[in-house]
């Protein structure tokens, strides 16, 4: 159960009130749709690509206590959950473990993986050591020579390194692995190296579970396009069963990024059955709701001004450079640079007038972008398994 004693210290009463009726909403939405969790019976695991948590790289601001405290109810309703995009930056991730019971849970998570493709990210799970029980065994999956990814003449490990942990939870013993599959584009060779991606984790993975005849859950962002895909036939084709993402996981859900994969040992899966033993999870229904928009006008304000101030500090600078250089070629690079910086300056510029052409400017942003790194651009995904194996155990026994 999350801690909210966070909430006496908002500052603004009108801040505090909004986000205790967000926690009430989503914590009604969950009830309803989320099954509740058991202590020996069952286990509920989830993956979760929490968007760019949490470094404002794209400047449309940090997230705030009321963004953490949503973000932990949701990750409190799941024994054990993959998350991906966690940046370098661990300060965030931590606020939200202080929510979730730092004695409670635990998190196990990778080193940012460096370079254009890793885009400083980490991988990794959070789990209540309570119902959940690290094995020992944790590693990023590194593809021999022989299994690299071709790209034309290149040979290439994953963009973003998988991760792999082993846990214990009752009987049931796992080895759970994320991924974050590079996305690239929807066509193209580009689009040939995020499927390879796909098939090279499946492969690796089938075939160390022939080897150690362990329980294998692969999970994460696939950025698998729909069903039938090549993307989504990669991972059938090694064996693997399929977790039912008919809702979508992207935040129209329109997408079906995010998968949920078993390869397991014989009478060992054991998904339950019922409306809420798997789903989609789509938190806007309680959070960051378009009725809720007009109460956060003053931070997206203040985003957006912080916007304009960096883009005119940015052109200032390129002016300054404009006038320093001798270069043809740099000058026209620079004047292009110019022109789309005080392009974008006006048309933030346009969502902040006193109009109500700017107000619906803003509540695009608002619905389209702002609240997706405020919450995520992905949605939860979570699958119910049976645990306790005894009544087996004890009949093969007899």
């Amino acid at each position: 159960m999350p801690y909210y004693t966070s909430l006496k210290r908002f500052t603004k009463s009108s801040e505090r009130k909004r986000a205790v009726r967000g926690l009430q909403r989503l914590r009604s939405q969950l009830d309803a749709e989320i099954p509740d969790r058991t202590r020996t019976k069952t286990l509920i695991i989830g993956t979760w690509n929490i968007r760019n948590f949490d470094d404002n790289r794209f400047q449309n601001g940090l997230r705030t206590q009321e963004d953490f405290l949503y973000i932990a109810e949701i990750i409190s309703r799941f024994d054990v959950i993959a998350v991906q995009e966690i940046c370098r930056d661990l300060r965030p991730l931590k606020s939200i473990l202080r929510i979730l019971g730092e004695m409670d849970y635990k998190y196990i998570i990778t080193d940012p993986t460096e370079g254009r493709g890793g885009n400083d990210e980490r991988l990794g799970f959070i789990y209540d050591t309570s119902k959940v029980w690290f094995q020992g065994i944790a590693g990023e999956l590194v593809l021999p020579d022989n299994m690299q990814i071709i790209d034309g003449e290149k040979k290439r490990q994953f963009s973003r390194t998988p991760f792999m942990c082993s846990f214990q939870s009752g009987w049931f013993k796992f080895l759970f692995s994320t991924v974050h599959i590079y996305f690239g584009e929807n066509s193209g060779p580009k689009y040939d190296r995020r499927v390879e991606e796909i098939d090279k984790v499946a492969k690796f993975l089938s075939d160390r579970a022939e080897r150690d005849d362990r329980n294998h859950i692969l999970v994460g962002d696939f950025n698998i396009k729909k069903q039938g895909s090549r993307g989504y036939n990669a991972l059938e084709k090694h064996g693997f069963k399929i977790f039912d993402n008919n809702e979508g996981s992207n935040k129209d859900q329109t997408k079906f990024y995010d998968q949920i994969s078993f390869l397991v040992r014989e009478q060992e899966l054991r998904p339950r059955t019922g409306r809420k033993s798997k789903g989609v999870f789509q938190f806007f229904n309680s959070i960051f709701r378009q009725e809720d928009f007009e109460s956060y006008i003053p931070d997206l304000k203040k985003v957006i001004q912080d916007k304009i101030a960096r883009l005119n500090k940015e052109l200032a600078k390129d002016k300054k450079s404009l006038e320093k250089t001798n270069s043809e070629n740099r000058k026209e690079k620079l004047r292009k640079s110019i022109a789309s910086k005080k392009e974008a300056i006006s048309d933030w510029r346009n969502h902040i007038k006193n109009t109500t052409a700017a107000k619906s400017k803003l509540k695009q942003y608002y619905l389209k972008e702002w609240r997706t790194f405020h919450a995520s651009d992905h949605l939860p995904l979570w699958i119910e398994l049976e645990i306790d194996f005894s009544a087996d155990y004890l009949e093969n026994l007899s």
